[in-house]
């Protein structure tokens, strides 16, 4: 019997498989739309995304050892159980055991930026030497994973890092969480969409076509950009001078501006580091990079902490 390792990176509008083989080697990928109609349509969703990339290789759930789940929100890992995913209208949801069920293996779950930020780490130590990593992930929402000295960081409930929910303009736009004026508001995908609307760029589909906008003088977006870039940056400076990461990882859907997006970030910067040594210091433009755009860390991380997972129970002493 084949033996395979399923990873899921599930988003607020797309769903992610990855599948590996007890090597290691990707035996198949692919993508799937996230419906968030209802909890059961998205799990629905999520499980017919799966078989699709079992059968690209002639699966079937008896050949999958174990699976690891990323999802935005707050989850269990000891009962596999959803505890609250605003932006998947998720709460109190047993995805981990209506997954186990409906493949017959057992599933860790895990938030989704935690996660990549395990795959991120992962990557990286194949290119230096890295014990500090934050990464953050900017898409439908933002948020922050965390590892310190080699070890991923939850936090005392599982909710570290959840920097898209604090507040930054007390008038500010309602977020999914209930409160006004959140990062998230700001600088996540939807709001940078809202913000294009509102100032009339209606044609603006994407990321890059917003920033080539700004980049060819277009007023409006220039402001958007501009304003995105200076919150962004005040993240990543609260997290390097909060947890002194040796780097951090941007991703996420914003981040396919790429270059453009990082240059606002380092203009922001230098603002910053003619004020302060301190931030001079702390903040090289060294510390901050972009996450490949074809690798998806969210399924790297899952199928690690799976792998994991079983290991640790093989390695059970009765």
């Amino acid at each position: 019997m084949r033996q395979f390792f399923v990873g899921l990176d599930i988003g607020g509008t797309k769903t992610e498989v990855l599948i590996v083989n007890t090597d290691s080697s990707i035996q198949s990928q692919l993508k799937g739309n996230t419906s968030t109609t209802s909890p059961k349509e998205m799990v629905d969703g999520v499980i017919q995304t799966i078989y699709r990339a079992l059968d690209q290789i002639e699966a079937t759930p008896e050949d999958v050892v174990a699976i690891g789940a990323g999802i935005p929100g707050q989850v269990h890992q000891e009962t596999g159980e959803v505890r609250l995913a605003a932006n998947l209208g998720l709460a109190e949801y047993p995805l981990g055991s209506v997954l186990s069920s409906e493949f017959g293996a057992p599933v860790v779950l895990e938030n989704d930026v935690r996660l990549a930020a395990v795959g991120t780490y992962d990557y990286l130590r194949q290119h230096e030497t890295i014990n500090h990593l934050a990464y953050m992930g900017i898409g439908t929402g933002v948020s922050v994973g965390l590892v310190l000295n080699g070890t991923l960081y939850r936090g005392a409930h599982g909710m570290a890092g959840e920097i898209g929910h604090l507040v930054i303009a007390d008038n500010g736009v309602t977020c999914n969480c209930g409160q006004v004026g959140c990062l998230e508001t700001v600088i996540a995908g939807p709001a940078i969409a809202r913000q294009a609307a509102e100032a009339g760029l209606d044609s603006t589909s994407t990321m890059t076509e917003l920033y080539e906008l700004a980049e060819n003088g277009n007023a409006k977006a220039q402001a958007i950009v501009e304003r995105v870039g200076h919150f962004i940056t005040r993240a990543i400076q609260s997290v390097i001078m909060t947890y002194d990461v040796e780097k951090i990882v941007l991703g996420g859907g914003v981040t396919s501006a790429g270059t453009a997006l990082l240059n606002t970030i380092f203009s922001e910067l230098a603002l910053l580091r003619k004020q302060s040594e301190l931030v001079r210091v702390m903040l090289p433009d060294s510390k901050i990079a972009l996450l490949p755009g074809d690798f998806n860390a969210g399924t790297h991380g899952a199928i690690r902490m799976a792998r994991d997972a079983v290991n640790a129970f093989n390695k059970r002493t009765f």
